[in-house]
């Protein structure tokens, strides 16, 4: 069967054909509109896994999820349809304008730092922090959002490039802190599916080196502190699609930094070309060490 007929067949529409009319949400569902007002876009897998700990059968989720679609409150973005093996892929979700209303009209929006830039990307993005959160509620951690840390995170970072200053804006991916019992670490996101350069002729092209020299003056002297407001350790997390670009980035840290405890470095391969959305939570990213370039390897899941 030709692809196109596999889709047409999939019924993979972007608003519902079947609206419910005067639709009230239950808890549950405004539990998923508010993760997808925090997080961004988000799979059906999810969702469900966000509310598992009171709703443990994936097809009640699944028909719940329907309800909201056909209400109007949430609808399934486009380029999904592009993505590799579509036809098999969760659906993915985000709020529409009626799902945004009705959570403003109700007390429930929040002004949260949403991932920008291309579909894919910030559908990485989400993932990541998304499945970070939900692991965090399920080991006893608060997982803080970066809205309740900053109101902004754009800072003009100045950074040497060929032995003349420059300044330019870095805006990591995301930003987020977790509680460890009393302490508490931040964690700056910098989502990397390897469409930029490592080393670009100019200073104002975004690139890894660019990036690693604007986090030593941001993290390695405590810029951050003042510019967030954080009195708190300061992780820069690097997670791109493949160890081999990781090997590439290393030397870029050595020759910048040296020594360096606070960029930590992972994988999530599911989001290297050709893109298919993960079926599962990034546990891996939560669980597993991460690379660094100084002393042993760092673990998002540990205890202070």
């Amino acid at each position: 069967m030709k692809t196109h007929d596999r889709l047409g067949r999939w019924l993979f529409s972007t608003h519902t054909k079947n609206p419910i009319p005067n639709f009230h949400p239950d808890a549950r569902q405004i539990r998923w509109m508010q993760f997808l007002n925090l997080h961004g876009l988000a799979s059906s897998k999810y969702l469900h896994e966000l509310t598992a700990d009171t709703h443990k059968c994936a097809q009640t989720s699944s028909r719940q999820l329907r309800k909201l679609f056909d209400g109007q409150m949430i609808h399934k973005p486009r380029q999904q349809r592009e993505t590799a093996g579509a036809d098999g892929n969760h659906h993915i979700y985000d709020l529409t304008e009626k799902g945004k209303a009705y959570l403003k009209r109700n007390g429930l929006w929040i002004d949260a730092h949403r991932p920008t830039g291309p579909w894919v990307h910030q559908f990485m993005v989400s993932c990541i922090t998304s499945s970070i959160h939900i692991l965090c509620t399920r080991n006893g951690y608060t997982y803080v959002p970066g809205h309740e840390i900053t109101n902004s995170l754009a800072v003009n970072v100045p950074f040497k490039w060929k032995g003349k200053r420059h300044s330019c804006k870095l805006i990591p991916d995301a930003l987020f802190a977790i509680r460890y019992g009393k302490g508490y670490i931040a964690y700056a996101l910098e989502a990397d599916r390897n469409t930029e350069p490592n080393d670009p002729a100019t200073p104002y092209r975004k690139s890894a080196r660019r990036n690693i020299k604007q986090y030593a003056e941001f993290v390695g002297k405590k810029m951050y502190k003042k510019h967030y407001g954080l009195s708190c350790p300061l992780v820069v997390l690097n997670i791109t699609v493949s160890q081999d670009h990781i090997k590439r980035t290393m030397p870029i840290v050595e020759d910048e930094i040296g020594k360096c405890s606070y960029l930590a470095f992972g994988v999530a391969s599911e989001f290297r070309t050709p893109f298919q959305p993960p079926k599962n939570l990034l546990t891996f990213l939560f669980e597993s060490p991460l690379l660094r370039n100084y002393k042993k390897e760092y673990q998002i899941n540990r205890r202070l």
